[in-house]
């Protein structure tokens, strides 16, 4: 599932040359001159390039869903055959600030820097806090203040492989207006992973380590808190991948092997919840084969299966999904077609991922999606423009959405929030649209896109957990002058809605609520004073629309950053 084109880390050189000999006599007349010193514009030594065979990205031999983190990536520009990149700056800093309170900070220094090695530190902090103006009248602080630190460090072997290493912890705190109103987190990740090439074999072996604790403080009437989140989540990957034949359409055949579990304490019951949670493991042992054909023209295949055995918890331990992808290639045009599924690990950390918001001390177990499948045609880009077409369907069984639950004495509206919880539901869902970008020069960059999922009920697409209707996005890009550039954007999501349940003296009843629309305005400016220095403002929510992110936590009205980011 990550990090497949390891096969496409290393290229091999050789050349021969002709030894060339011949005597030359030259009378010449040295004169010594003073010049001027100058700073030279690089410190690398220049060298006649010897042949090489050309290399080629192939498109990833794997894909699949990922989940967003909060953490900022920095691109460094490719390296040259077995080498790192090297960057004329080995640390950055950016911060970024807009009231009443709406923080980010950033910075990272690599302290050991070759062509083969690499040890940086970083770290990085997300505040924000806003109020809610419905709270029965009086509104209520919602926000967070979450702060990570780490290090990496990677070691390149030559042509034989690379090690790469990386080790974080973030802690923090969440103000929410549902479920429990004060929570801690913490949590911790450690990965190690070797790439490596041996002739026409390519192979990975991963690590993974990952610590989260969601504890909740004291309520506000002293008594006992919900049970914390507290997971443990670790595994090993491997992979291997075989080149059968040469030219650039080559086959290859692949199997990926990954067994990931999940750890949970025994949670004893307390002053506010009388269930006892014992300790439980539950995992996932996943094996991968496939066969793949085609290259960047052309036919191009995948044909492949993915086989999840489950431990631990319920439901059947047997689930078998296809893994498959098919295109075509050619100038200006090609047609996709994708089939996939699998088993998902629910984890508290993903439920953070999604919102900070998310509920704690859920005992979550596995998620199923039996298959989907999606295609799509592209065509462009030509003169500047690109237009694709797509659509998809996809099931999956025991997804969590979030449910909602609301109290109002006589059942009418309007409701008032007590809660949110995630539960595990079966969905199936449709989604089309379409997409259109242009660039003119590298002064205008434009793109549109319309996606429809059309459903009701238990109609819905499964990454959705708005369940939204009609998702419209619009961005455009100008740099009107060298340094400066101008950014405008805007999202609607509409038909948005959660399942909940309704409290009445007279009973509960399900709802399905409406969750409002998004219509978010953003428009953000940045301007390099220099190659080292960047000024930037952006503005977000700029129509001042409230929404809920989930049932009962309501969205932050107009917001944004002005900073700056420095390079070192």
């Amino acid at each position: 599932m990550k990090k497949t084109a390891y096969i496409l880390l290393f290229a091999a050189a050789s050349a021969s040359a002709q030894n060339l000999s011949t005597e030359i006599t030259v009378d010449r007349t040295v004169v010594p001159a003073e010049r001027a010193a100058a700073r030279p514009a690089s410190v690398h030594p220049s060298i006649a390039s010897a042949a090489i065979e050309p290399v080629r990205l192939d498109m990833a031999e794997y894909t699949g869903s990922g989940t967003v983190t909060r953490s900022a990536s920095v691109l460094a520009p490719a390296a040259w055959a077995d080498t790192f990149a090297l960057s004329p700056y080995r640390g950055y800093a950016s911060l970024g600030y807009f009231p009443v309170y709406n923080l980010a900070f950033s910075a990272g220094y690599d302290i050991l820097r070759t062509h083969d090695t690499r040890l940086g530190l970083w770290g990085q902090f997300d505040g924000t806090s806003y109020k809610d103006p419905n709270c029965n009248g009086f509104p209520e602080k919602i926000g967070y203040n979450i702060g990570t630190v780490g290090a990496n460090f990677d070691h390149r072997f030559g042509h034989k492989g690379v090690l790469t290493t990386s080790a974080s912890y973030g802690f923090g705190g969440i103000t929410s207006p549902v479920g429990d109103p004060y929570r801690s987190l913490g949590m911790a990740d450690v990965d190690v992973a070797w790439y490596g090439r041996a002739g026409r074999i390519g192979y990975h072996a991963d690590a993974f380590l990952h610590t989260f604790s969601f504890s909740p403080r004291k309520l506000i009437d002293g008594t006992g808190a919900r049970p914390d989140g507290t997971e443990l989540r670790y595994g090993l990957s491997a992979g291997v991948i075989g080149r059968i034949g040469n030219g650039l359409n080559h086959s290859r055949l692949g199997l990926e092997i990954k067994a990931d579990m999940l750890a949970r304490p025994a949670v004893p019951a307390g002053d506010y919840i009388n269930q006892i949670y014992p300790a439980s493991t539950i995992g996932l042992i996943t094996a991968t084969p496939y066969y793949a054909f085609g290259g960047s023209t052309g036919a191009a295949m995948r044909l492949g299966a993915r086989v999840d055995i489950s431990t631990g918890g319920e439901g059947k331990t047997l689930h078998i999904a296809p893994d498959v992808m098919l295109s075509y290639n050619a100038r200006a045009f090609s047609i996709y077609a994708r089939a996939g599924g699998g088993e998902v690990l629910n984890t508290n950390r993903s439920l953070f991922e999604i919102t900070p918001f998310a509920p704690t001390g859920m005992r979550t177990g596995r998620s199923h999606v039996p298959v989907t499948v999606d295609a799509g045609v592209n065509i462009g880009p030509f003169a500047g423009a690109s237009f694709e077409v797509f659509a998809g369907w996809a099931k999956a069984n025991d997804w969590l959405m979030p449910f909602g639950y609301y109290y109002s004495e006589s059942g009418a509206a309007p409701y008032s929030p007590s809660g949110c919880e995630f539960v595990a539901v079966d969905l199936s869902g449709v989604r089309a649209g379409i997409r259109a970008a242009y660039d003119w020069r590298d002064v205008v960059s434009v793109s549109a896109s319309a996606e429809f999922a059309p459903g009701s009920g238990k109609g819905a697409w499964y990454l959705w957990r708005d369940r939204a209707k009609t998702v419209v996005k619009a961005d455009a890009a100008v740099r009107p002058i060298d340094r400066l550039e101008l950014k405008a954007s805007y999202e609607l999501r509409s038909g948005r809605r959660s399942q909940s349940s309704l409290s009445t003296n007279e009973g509960s009843k399900w709802l399905t609520l409406d969750m409002k629309s998004v219509s978010n305005l953003s428009f953000g400016a940045r301007y390099s004073i220099s190659d080292a220095i960047d000024v930037f403002a952006r503005g977000e929510n700029l129509l001042g629309k409230r929404t809920e992110i989930i049932p009962g936590v309501p969205s932050q009205g107009v917001h944004g950053l002005v900073g700056a980011a420095f390079k070192f």
